[in-house]
């Protein structure tokens, strides 16, 4: 006997698809609905006011942790500026890291704090800290094209025998650069002529080497006679980062001598500086290193000892390694480049607060 028509059986089969269809519905408008929530929170976190509330906010620990994964930050760098930003209640540091004026009033007082603890070891991690900051930003600022070095920069060409040439730009224009030439550079013999390719470098107003290459339209001569060289844009603009700290010149006396390498028993090895001492200019200086002018005609891959004394520091001791030696064929002057292998926390301290005028 077959069963009558409308039976429950047959009512809940008849209802299943609308209930599927209807429950489809509801999950559309509600994945609608969250849609257009997501969208909503988007468009007010794009908007002026959020993100100056962003700014300001006090830094928290997700956003040194963020911070850190953006520029690299080593785990005691992250330590470090967390612990900055609680103490001196900095602002949000996701956006403040390359304010640098205002990241570096709290750099200083931290240093004058921990000066004032003799705590070497925490300064020279501040130190290291700020290094890697600047470092960062500066690549984030870096000059793209010949078309963007201002006007009064000097271009260096490096000639054979340890030799430079120094060309100021007077003109910076659309399709060309326009150099003021040393006083008879025309007749040198590193002169390059018209179509000739040349490699220079120049420093930036953040004090970062690059190194531009380009060609040479002509030669020619300005109001006065001034001799100018004319060269053509160029986009192969590269920084230069090969150093681990900050470099700056110094220009002053200092003095230096071989030294005398003893191994004791547990193979340690010590340096003391040689009777005869000899007098040079210091150069330059950063933490890791200097650069010394001599007339001696020292070669590379010599230990030294240099007593250096910087301006407003007190005098200090290190061993260096001399990485490079260049000498200028019309001055004589040997040029050494060393790197520091042996000196005191407190002395290489010194020399990343006279790089960083703290």
């Amino acid at each position: 006997m077959n069963s009558a028509t409308g039976s429950p059986v047959a009512a809940r089969q008849t209802a299943l698809p609308y209930t599927v269809m209807a429950a489809a519905l509801i999950g559309i408008g509600v994945l609608f609905l969250l849609w257009l929530l997501w969208r909503l929170l988007q468009k007010r976190k794009e908007s002026p006011e959020y993100i100056e509330a962003q700014k300001m906010r006090p830094t928290s620990l997700p956003d040194i942790q963020a911070l850190a994964k953006k520029i690299n930050l080593a785990r005691s760098e992250s330590l470090k500026l967390y612990n900055l930003c609680l103490h001196y209640k900095i602002r949000n540091i996701l956006y403040s890291w390359n304010e640098f004026e205002y990241i570096d009033s709290f750099l200083r007082e931290e240093f004058s704090r921990l000066r004032q603890k003799n705590s070497e070891d925490e300064i020279f991690e501040l130190f290291k800290l700020r290094t890697h900051l600047e470092k960062i930003s500066n690549m984030q600022k870096s000059i793209p094209s010949s078309h963007n070095i201002p006007e009064g920069s000097t271009l260096t060409l490096p000639a054979s025998g340890g030799r430079f040439f120094n060309f100021k730009i007077l003109k910076n224009e659309q399709d060309s650069i326009t150099l003021e030439a040393p006083k008879d550079f025309e007749q040198n013999e590193a002169c390059p002529k018209a179509l000739d390719k040349i490699v220079m470098t120049f420093l930036s107003k953040t004090n970062v080497q690059y190194v531009l290459s380009t060609r040479v339209i002509r030669f020619q001569h300005g109001p006065g006679g001034i001799s100018e060289m004319v060269i053509r844009h160029s986009n192969a603009v590269s920084m230069q980062n090969r150093r681990q700290y900050k470099r700056v010149n110094v220009n002053a006396n200092c003095v230096f001598s071989a030294v005398e390498e003893t191994t004791n028993k547990r193979g340690e090895v010590s340096y003391s500086p040689k009777e005869n001492k000899y007098e040079a200019l210091l150069a330059d200086v950063s933490a890791g290193g200097c650069m010394i002018q001599t007339k001696l005609p020292i070669k590379r891959d010599q230990k030294l000892w240099i007593k250096l004394s910087l301006p407003e520091r007190e005098e200090f001791e290190a061993i260096a390694l001399i990485v490079s030696a260049q000498k200028n064929n019309e001055t004589g002057i040997f040029s050494l480049h060393c790197a520091f292998i042996e000196i005191s926390p407190a002395s290489r301290n010194d020399i990343f607060a006279y790089v960083f005028n703290y």
